[in-house]
């Protein structure tokens, strides 16, 4: 999707008849899965079946026509059928080959199928998620997937950038895993530093404080005090009404609100349930603390900043008329890019790749269609 929104021509080869799994996926747009229409917009498709011996011969012959190879099968399985990086370089030199797994190409684990909730799970971020006592808690996205995308995504462009210089190809071994035990540096960094196993504390930050979420007496917001800015401790107490927590041996630096950081809460909590959400966030924002309202999906679509930075963007589709996808967030020049075109049907392209690129007769395309191997 994000190499897609940047101006690549990415071709999603699906399964005959069937295609990907996603496409069966709620809620539904139509006769089509909303999610996929989103993480597919603007790629072509077509089908094609790589486990059979036809299949395979038409894949191999449309390799050297391209730059970049995206896959993410069970490590072993493509190399059983000779469409592995081993097996490809030597039809494309400069072949870009990117595989995506659970655990990566090696380890003990690396034959073991995963998921997203697989691999929030076994990278630990699922303990560091929740209320304090409760049981572990999958975040409200796909972390497991999408982080191990963006990396994907970086890699892939970095590999174009060292071809360029040197003329070869690579192979990236990407693991789910390992992209979420990256985003756990702050875990870690803790755990070796202390020998303490950290655990879930809500929303609260660990090195922080206040630096968490509180309810006003109509609607949650978040406050964020800069952990080394003393003086906006002391802003921020006056404003409140607070201003003797600024003096309490307690508080009176960060890493004394840290270690009481529960006793701080209590107070802030009871201050702030008595007056709106509004209030608050123009109060703070008027002396400038870090702050913002706690947002819902449909508060966030509405939302000024979300909006004039084209955030949400349509796209058009063949029965909902336009369809509106969270869009990406890069900006060159200040000038707005992303999401352009809907999502592609099954297989909607084959027919253009295989007599462009391969030269095949419609009369063989309708053959290979007949025999499902396309």
């Amino acid at each position: 999707m994000l190499l897609s929104d940047m101006g690549a021509d990415v071709v999603k080869i699906e399964r005959p008849q069937r295609g990907d799994p996603a496409r069966q996926m709620t809620a539904r747009v139509g006769d089509d899965s909303a999610f996929f229409i989103s993480v597919n917009r603007g790629k072509k498709s077509i089908t094609l079946d790589i486990f059979v011996e036809e299949g395979r011969t038409l894949f191999t012959q449309l390799v050297p026509h391209f730059d970049v190879l995206v896959e993410n099968f069970t490590p072993g399985t493509l190399s059983e059928i000779q469409l592995d990086y081993d097996s490809l370089k030597h039809a494309n030199p400069h072949l870009i080959y990117a595989s995506i797994s659970g655990f990566g190409q090696t380890g003990p684990y690396a034959h073991k199928p995963a998921l997203d909730i697989i691999i929030q799970a076994m990278s630990g971020l699922m303990s560091l998620t929740g209320e304090v006592g409760g049981g572990p808690i999958r975040p409200g996205a796909s972390l497991g997937d999408s982080i191990p995308g963006i990396f994907t995504a970086l890699a892939i462009v970095s590999a174009l950038y060292g071809r360029s210089q040197t003329g070869q190809g690579r192979h990236i071994d990407m693991s789910m895993l390992d992209c979420l035990v990256t985003m756990m540096e702050n875990g870690f960094s803790r755990y070796f530093a202390t020998g303490e196993v950290p655990t879930a504390i809500g929303s609260r930050h660990p090195g922080a404080a206040p630096f968490q979420s509180f309810k006003a007496n109509d609607a949650y917001f978040v406050v964020a005090i800069l952990s080394n800015d003393e003086e906006m401790w002391s802003r921020f107490c006056l404003t409140i009404g607070q201003s003797d927590l600024a003096l309490d041996g307690r508080f009176r630096d960060n890493r004394g609100r840290t270690e009481h950081a529960d006793e701080l809460a209590k107070i802030l909590q009871t201050t702030f349930s008595k007056k709106s959400r509004s209030h608050w966030l123009t109060a703070l924002t008027e002396i400038g603390i870090p702050c913002g309202p706690v947002n819902s999906i449909e508060d966030v679509a509405k939302d000024p900043q979300v909006l004039h930075r084209e955030m949400l963007t349509p796209i058009p589709h063949r029965t909902a008329g336009t369809w509106l996808v969270a869009n990406t967030p890069f900006r060159f020049n200040s000038q707005p890019n992303g999401a352009l075109e809907s999502s592609p049907d099954l297989g909607q392209d084959s027919d253009d790749f295989l007599m462009s690129l391969l030269e095949l007769p419609l009369s063989e395309i309708k053959r290979l269609r007949q025999q499902r191997v396309i």
